[in-house]
């Protein structure tokens, strides 16, 4: 397939996945209203803690500005897991069956759906952002701060949304696709540093949020918020998120080619 044939071929599967998403507005409402209300109710449940004696040591000046990152990750929680659906859609329909057999090469039937994915997380992030700070939240880092949580969040949305895509692939069952996607999705947020910083956390909790992907990015989110950009902080990030993509992203790949 030559090169001016890609573009078009990649241009049109995109639009095409953007659009089925916005044929049904529930399911991207649903990815950006719940963390949405989430983030209203919790930081004003919560937001005591902010005057506290170990949360001001910490930097950070109010809770709002420091959960509004794991709500942004959350919004790239649901929109991984409907990445997963919207593949099981295409196979329940027959539609990936009649892609595989078309004139294209199979990586831009993915490209396709990642870039897709990457224009929704994107948005969504970006209104997440908009309404956390017309709430009062503030980063030190300022916008280039929130415009860092925005791309290491759809980062790790996209390598996350293999996992949902890999389960899809490999069931072939949208009711398994579903389940085991909400049975990853909140226990990767609840055993991260989303709604208490690190220090907070029981030591054995401390532990398992080494392992989580998704704390490296929270915590990136909370110290652009209390303390402005740390290059350290940034790098293991970038460790955490290229880890994660190394192991599922060629998994998907398999999964994707052995579909046929």
């Amino acid at each position: 397939m030559s090169d001016d044939f890609r573009l078009p071929v990649i241009q049109l599967l995109t639009v095409r996945n953007i659009t089925r998403s916005i044929r049904t507005p529930m399911l991207v409402a649903i990815s950006l209203i719940q963390p949405a209300l989430w983030l209203v109710l919790f930081s004003q449940i919560f937001r005591g803690l902010a005057g506290t004696t170990q949360f001001r040591a910490l930097g950070y000046g109010s809770y709002l500005s420091f959960f509004l990152p794991g709500m942004v990750v959350l919004s790239m929680l649901f929109t991984a897991l409907q990445s997963g659906m919207a593949m099981m859609s295409d196979i329940d329909s027959g539609m990936l069956d009649k892609l595989l057999i078309a004139p294209v090469r199979r990586p831009l039937i993915l490209l396709a759906r990642v870039l897709a994915d990457v224009a929704t997380m994107t948005a969504q992030a970006v209104i997440l952002i908009v309404i956390g700070v017309a709430m009062g939240a503030r980063f030190r880092a300022g916008w280039p701060g929130f415009i860092v949580l925005v791309v290491f969040a759809v980062a790790f949305g996209v390598a996350w949304a293999s996992v949902s895509n890999l389960i899809a692939l490999r069931t072939r069952n949208s009711e398994l696709t579903m389940v085991l996607g909400f049975f990853l999705t909140l226990p990767v947020l609840f055993l991260s540093t989303a709604f208490f910083p690190k220090p907070l956390l029981p030591g054995w909790l401390q532990a398992v949020t080494a392992a989580n992907p998704a704390s490296y990015v929270i915590e990136t989110g909370q110290r652009l918020a209390a303390t402005g950009n740390g290059w350290g902080q940034d790098l293991r990030t970038l460790v955490a998120l290229a880890v994660t993509a190394a192991v599922f992203v060629p998994l998907t790949m398999t999964a994707f080619r052995a579909s046929a």
